[in-house]
């Protein structure tokens, strides 16, 4: 499936909640934030919902983790860049809502709340960063690996100028 940038969503916060909400059922009361592009109001996004939830141990993830996989979120990537992945799988194409779950105060933990809050301060940047995503989806073709690199380099140089 070739990737698509959408337009912001104005319903999106709505929806968070209703995944938030889902998922505290499930796993109990942890601290959970709205992460990734669709948290910043008026970006553009692929139309996924990142969640991240902070943990104080990896011992609390294997629980987390089982729990997901009760409501749905069956593919899961273990541990991987101080993170555990999970998200749902609907056909051949991932679902709209992404788990992210680190260690509170890890550097992933720390880097993917700074990036969000970063861009929700600098509006400007925001509106060049939803411009790039469209000039990277144009320069990947729409692959997906291709597409993360390009934005990846870009955070990375974001977050090295500004942690």
């Amino acid at each position: 499936m070739k990737l698509k940038i959408n337009s912001y969503d104005k319903k999106i916060v709505e929806k968070f909640d209703r995944q938030k909400n889902k998922i505290l059922k499930a796993i109990g009361n942890f601290e959970i934030h709205h992460v990734g592009s669709t948290a910043i109001p008026g970006l553009g996004s692929k139309g996924i919902i990142d969640i991240l939830i902070g943990i104080d141990n990896w011992k609390q993830a294997t629980e987390i983790v089982e729990r997901l996989k009760k409501i749905g979120f069956l593919h899961v990537h273990l541990k991987e860049k101080g993170r555990i992945f999970l998200s749902k799988k609907t056909g051949l194409s991932l679902s709209n809502v992404h788990i992210h779950i680190a260690i509170k105060q890890s550097k992933a933990y720390k880097e993917l709340l700074f990036f969000r809050d970063y861009l929700k301060k600098n509006k400007k940047e925001a509106k060049n960063y939803y411009n790039l995503k469209k000039f990277w989806l144009k320069k990947s073709n729409g692959d997906r690996k291709k597409y993360g690199e390009l934005k990846n380099e870009y955070i990375n140089k974001i977050l090295k100028n500004n942690i």
